[in-house]
């Protein structure tokens, strides 16, 4: 059955910035993939840049605690695809701050429904002293928003986040590659709010939430050009009446 213009199960435009994973608000539940695609330019300056290429893959009202049995989805609920650059500029020699600036689309396929999408934000990370642990200390604040000509329907949120991914000193080898596993936390705190739709009631809004996980490094990429990734993790996040449990690809903060 097609699900109603006027309503959707979740805030599916934003998962590119939500990242991959189980998302449950106000007894609403999503399961979203985010494949974080990107290629880096080859160059020889200081500044590097990359083009971002995320595609997500959105499933309502899946139950991921299936797949163990080999349950998979029917079909797929929405697609998107958000498109951007990015550039590492380094400020010294332990600072580097990363703006980015993404547009794209999105589609629900449930209904037959467009979303543009539009983000741009800033990073800045900073390596901190640890010897062995490798603790990398990273703030971000970006802002995100989507239109839905359908419903004429604008959505945005803004939000500031930091966090620290720390590495435990004990490596280890898997086919020719160094391994080294990470625990992290972040907070987020969102001063334009995160919303989140609820068609059988009160839409939920998150003002802060926060998130501890683990994830495995390696120390090079796995895989070939924009198909390759560094790491992989899982993460709990928490908040104003929603959580998520958070499979990511990519640096988790």
């Amino acid at each position: 059955m097609a699900a109603d213009i006027d309503s959707e199960p979740a805030n599916y435009a934003f998962s590119n910035y939500l990242g991959s994973g189980l998302y449950r608000t106000s007894g609403q539940e999503a399961t979203v993939f985010n494949m974080p695609f990107s290629y880096q330019f080859d160059n020889d300056m200081a500044t590097q840049f990359r083009l971002r290429l995320p595609v997500s893959l959105g499933f309502f009202d899946f139950d991921v605690s299936g797949l163990p049995e080999g349950s998979v989805p029917e079909s797929i609920d929405t697609i998107s695809f958000v498109p951007g650059i990015e550039f590492d500029y380094p400020i010294s020699d332990q600072v580097t701050i990363t703006p980015y600036f993404d547009l794209g689309g999105a589609r629900n396929l449930s209904n037959g429904t467009n979303t543009a999408i539009y983000s741009s934000g800033i990073s800045l990370y900073y390596p901190l002293e640890g010897g062995d642990y490798d603790p990398l200390w990273v703030n971000r604040m970006y802002y995100a928003g989507h239109y839905t000509d359908a419903t004429k329907k604008r959505e945005e949120y803004a939000a500031f986040q930091t966090g620290i991914d720390v590495g435990l000193p004990h490596k280890f080898d898997l086919a020719g590659v160094s391994i080294q596993p990470t625990v992290f936390a972040t907070t987020y705190w969102y001063f334009v709010a995160l919303e989140f739709d609820n068609p059988s009631g009160k839409d939920a809004t998150v003002v802060n939430s926060y998130e501890l996980g683990v994830s495995l490094k390696a120390d090079k990429h796995i895989g070939y050009s924009v198909l390759s990734l560094d790491r992989i993790g899982l993460g709990f996040r928490f908040g104003d009446s929603f959580y998520a449990w958070h499979l990511l690809f990519d640096l988790p903060i």
